[in-house]
Order: C-alpha cells, then structure tokens, then sequence
C-alpha cells in the first residue's frame, strides 16, 4: 500500500458519523397475573445435590416474559424502559392490585433482554417505602442496569445517569409529575424520588418546572446528548396535557435531545419540534405499557374499533444519535417505531394451555400467521374439523393484529418511520471512529 494511501486512511476514519443506537420501552409493571405467567415458565438445570432446587435457566421465568423482545434491545447500543414497580425480595412486602413489587430475578431478566438503563421515578417508586426504594437501586447495581430518577438523597435523585458508547456521552435524567400522595422526606438526605408535581404543593416536596430545567442544563453541559424520561399526563387517554406538551417543548429548549413520556397506560402521539436554537427535538408523550395484565379481558372484536385493548397496544421506539465528525454536536437521526402488542391468554385459552403474559412484535405476528395460513391453504381439500378451526382461529388473530398496528401507528405523525422486525445489520457507522478508538 503506498504512503498516500497510508496517510488518507486516519482522515477517512475521523469523516465517519458516529451513530449511537436507543431503544425505548414503557412501562413494566409486575402484576400479580406477569409474576405467575414468570413462574409458571421457570426452568431448572440440575439440581448439585441430590434433592435440591437446581439453578434458574431463564432468571425464575422472566426470561420468557420478556423474550420476543429482547432480540431488538440486545441490538440497541441502550436500551431504555421505565421501571414502574420497587423491587425487593423481602417475602413480607405487601402488594396488591395498585400496590407493586417485583423480586430481584426481574431485573436481572431485563439486563439478560439488552436493558442497560432504565427509569426509576413515577408514582409507584416509594410503593414499598424507603427501604424498597433503596433495596432496588441496591437490585439494578448488581444487575448492571444504570438507572435515575431516585436516590438515597434528593441529590442523588436528580442526578443524571451517563452511558459511553464509541466516543458519545449519552445522558439521561428522570422525573416524575406524580407520586401517588406520597411526599419527599423533609431531609434532603433521606430516600428522595425525583419529582415535578403538577400544583405548587409545598408538603409534597417537589421541585417546579423552572427547577427542572435547570437541572436539564447542568446536565446537558455533562454530556453530548441527553435523554429526559418523564412520568406525567392522565390515565388511559390518548392525548397530553397542555402543560405537558409546553414542559416538554421547554425541556427541549434547555438542550435535550428528546423527551420520552410514560405513565397514561395507552399510547400518545410522537411529536417533532424544532427548538428555539434551530435544532430538531422529540417528544413521545406515552410509549403504553410494555408488560402488565391490563385489558386482559379483550377479545379482538370482528369489524370494530377495538378501542377495549388500547392499554396492550405498545411501541418501541428506535432513535439514532448522530455525529458527523468528532467534536461536531449530536443530532437526532433516525426516528422510527416498532408496534408491540401484550399477548395475554386470559380469555379463551384452551383447558390445558398454560397462561402467558408476552410483549409480541406484530410485524413479526402478521408474517408467522400468514406463513401459517399459506400453509393450510396449500394442504389437499377438504380440510377436517381440526384443521379449519385452526384457520378460523389464524384469520381472526391476523385481522386482530392488523387492526391493532393500524391503531399503534396513528400516533405516528407524518414523516415518522416504521422500523423493520429484523435485526439492524451494522455497518461502517458502528464502527468506533479512530478519535474515538483511542479513549479508554
């Protein structure tokens, strides 16, 4: 190879984009119905001695929980969801409907699935008190997963959480507009969740969106981009609240990059927005629930809208951060969602079959019941009794994922993409730029 060839090979490295892949899910709750469908699918290796309890094979059955997903968040350089439950592995804790806790197994099957952050401040974060609130950060260290949002002090609360990939420093910070009638402690050095509330109420003990934002510009001069996760809006509808769309405009205005929303439990819209500095945001007010036991009941019904199962309509959500040359600033790159939908068999499983509780990729869906079909239609006829219930029971669920993605991808505006359910293949832009290449 000549000198000249030599000497141009550093300069096409360093004119190589850097792109940094995020991976958004929303709200994971353990209800009692997701922990049973986790036990039910537990597997043991063999036990060391004889008599004994083997090890876990799939982290006490969560690994099935969150298997058909774990595939895309495993590709993602972060993969990011909103924890909505303490963990705790105290067999005395209370939890019921409205009332949560998850055992340490659960977490450690997120960080199995690809999850490397996660957000730690909503309503339910002091569900288990102080204790819980801390025995879970204690749980996500030995796991792993990075997380913010709460903390042993109000600090540490509000302190941002930082991930270095190829070179960009991705920041994310989290707080919550709720907290269920739970206030902060007077002693800004107890257990703190981070928190916004909506009114100026002084006994709960929360910041006011000015203080936010602030903390969102000391964070964002600590990093290349940064990530706002909020818990705001109302339950179970599908549009924001007017000051949260005006927060959200704001945070973006003190330099994030984006901002993704959890708590209504249902989907709501994507939203662009150039920033006051010429820059390109985004806010996803609602990604819905990623794992939980609500609208259970739903059974697809044949030419109707279907709105009974809003609250197992889901989305992941592909961001890409990009760089165009070291020191350049990081933009937004591709935005683009993958529709989920919450399989749960609460209704009209057969008598033996065991009960599941999945998040499902629908594109994924769609084409392995449509190979099915095409297969039934390619067997000799007539087809017997067990063969044509099963093609009735295939095109009932087709027509019912169809319409499901369908009312998913109306909270996409236009411009949006839909990302393919296969793998994204890396190429030259994974590659670590040699700026980047030469950090530790």
């Amino acid at each position: 190879m000549s000198a000249s060839v030599l000497l141009l090979l550093p300069l096409l490295y360093a004119a190589t984009p850097t792109r940094v892949e995020l991976v958004f899910g929303g709200d994971v709750i353990p209800h009692g119905e997701v922990k049973e469908v986790a036990r039910l699918h537990a597997r043991n290796g063999p036990p060391a001695l004889p008599g004994g309890k083997g090890p876990s094979l799939n982290h006490e059955g969560w690994g099935h929980v969150f298997g058909p997903i774990a595939d895309v968040l495993r590709t993602a350089d972060v993969g990011v969801i909103n924890l909505e439950t303490p963990v705790t592995d105290n067999k005395k804790a209370v939890a019921r409907e409205l009332l949560f806790n998850a055992p340490s197994a659960m977490v450690h099957a997120l960080a199995s699935a690809g999850v490397k952050v996660v957000s730690t401040a909503n309503n339910h974060a002091r569900d288990q008190h102080p204790a819980g609130l801390l025995e879970t950060l204690k749980h996500l260290d030995a796991a792993g997963i990075r997380h913010t949002g709460t903390g042993a002090s109000k600090a540490a609360a509000w302190e941002p959480v930082f991930v270095d990939v190829r070179g960009m420093k991705v920041g994310f910070l989290s707080f919550t507009r709720l907290l269920n009638g739970f206030s902060n402690p007077k002693d800004a050095q107890a257990p703190h969740v981070a928190l916004v509330p909506y009114s100026r109420n002084e006994a709960l003990r929360g910041e006011v969106p000015e203080q936010a934002l602030e903390a969102v510009r000391a964070a964002v001069a600590r990093c290349d981009a940064l990530i706002v996760l909020v818990h705001w809006g109302t339950e179970y509808t599908s549009t924001p609240r007017p000051e949260d769309r005006a927060l959200g405009q704001a945070l973006l205005d003190a330099g994030a990059l984006a901002v993704i929303g959890h708590h209504p439990h249902v989907l709501q819209p994507l939203e662009s927005y150039p920033t006051k500095d010429g820059r390109q945001g985004l806010i996803a007010f609602s990604l819905g629930n990623l794992v939980s036991n609500q609208d259970r009941f739903y059974r697809h019904p044949v030419g109707k809208k279907g709105a009974g199962g809003d609250k197992r309509d889901s989305m992941l959500l592909r961001l890409s951060l990009v760089r165009s040359a070291p020191g350049a600033p990081v933009t937004l790159g591709e935005v683009a969602v993958l529709p989920v939908w919450i399989e749960n068999n609460a209704m009209g499983r057969a008598r033996k079959e065991v009960r599941n509780i999945q998040p499902v990729l629908i594109d994924r869906e769609v084409e392995a019941v449509t190979e099915r079909l095409a297969w039934l239609a390619s067997r000799p006829a007539p087809l017997d009794k067990e063969a044509r219930a099963q093609k009735t029971l295939l095109e009932r669920r087709l027509e019912g994922s169809k319409q499901r993605r369908e009312r998913i991808l109306r909270m996409l505006p236009e411009g949006f993409a839909v990302a393919s359910p296969e793998l994204r293949q890396r190429g030259l832009d994974a590659l670590p730029t040699r700026a980047s290449a030469s950090q530790p």
